[in-house]
């Protein structure tokens, strides 16, 4: 009798045992499955904003395994450098429509701003603030130039850095850091205007081969005009030297040296019935 007593004693110790301290295994995984609940993951090169039943957390999760709580959910937000690829239009100084053939938007999230951005803006960033932002950017500067200046790829680095200056600081305000716009080239959308664009090439094209033309003759005449004034500076100055006396003997010794030459025959008058050869 003394060893079945032993027995249900030692059977009693272990039904009770759990309850007063040693967890079953079901009671292990009901733990760690909450406590996993309770833990947020947050990938590198992301951040992340806790909102839980007392509200949102003030402080943003940065990357790796945090403690969040019970009943507490993360949104998680991409901190690198995002690109997103539009074909923007606007309307020209002239009136042609212009298109920006695959711009690219460079932005980003601001890590210390994400509470502030999931509090007062929320989900879906580009298409509610950046987007409609640039595309007005992009029309206000557009109509800055007529449509055949916008087609010039020299202005490009200028129309670019417009836009970006003037987009940037509006979203901003939304706790979004714009980058830059980029534009690869602007196309006249409109045949009739890019037929007028052509044309107004090829005038202009003219009026600067006419500049060139006045231009070389302009230097011509500059050349010429002070070549007489040379020229006219050395006969005022033979001028004061031609005396009279000067010009008689400069006629004397040319005659005699036309007389004396070998080549030279001198015809007297028919009334003196001879001709008369003079030979030195």
């Amino acid at each position: 009798m003394a060893r079945d007593g032993a027995d249900e004693e030692a059977a009693a110790r272990t039904e009770i045992g759990p309850a007063l301290g040693q967890p079953s295994p079901r009671s292990a995984l009901t733990l760690v499955i909450a406590l996993a609940a309770a833990c947020a993951t947050v990938p590198p090169g992301y951040g992340g904003v806790v909102t839980s039943p007392s509200g949102v957390r003030p402080e943003p999760l940065t990357e790796g395994v945090s403690f969040i709580g019970p009943w507490s959910q993360v949104d998680l937000f991409d901190l690198r450098d995002q690109e997103r690829n539009e074909d923007l239009r606007g309307v020209a100084r002239d009136g042609a429509s212009v298109q920006a053939n695959a711009a690219v938007v460079t932005w980003h999230f601001l890590p210390n701003e994400l509470v502030a951005f999931d509090r007062e803006i929320g989900p879906h960033p580009y298409s509610r603030i950046i987007r409609p932002v640039v595309q007005a950017a992009v029309r206000k500067v557009v109509a800055r130039y007529s449509a055949y200046e916008l087609m010039d790829t020299r202005n490009l680095p200028s129309i670019q850095k417009q836009i970006t200056e003037l987009a940037a600081p509006l979203v901003r305000r939304m706790h979004i850091q714009l980058d830059e716009v980029y534009m690869r080239s602007l196309t006249v959308v409109s045949a009739a205007f890019t037929a007028s664009i052509l044309d107004t090439s090829r005038l202009q094209q003219h009026v600067l081969e006419l500049q060139h033309d006045i231009e070389i003759a302009r230097k011509e005449a500059d050349v010429r005009r002070e070549e007489a004034r040379a020229e006219a500076a050395a006969n005022r100055e033979l001028e004061g030297t031609l005396t009279p006396q000067v010009i008689s003997d400069s006629a004397q010794r040319a005659w005699t040296r036309l007389l004396i030459s070998p080549n030279t025959t001198v015809l007297a008058p028919q009334e003196l019935g001879s001709a008369v050869e003079i030979t030195p």
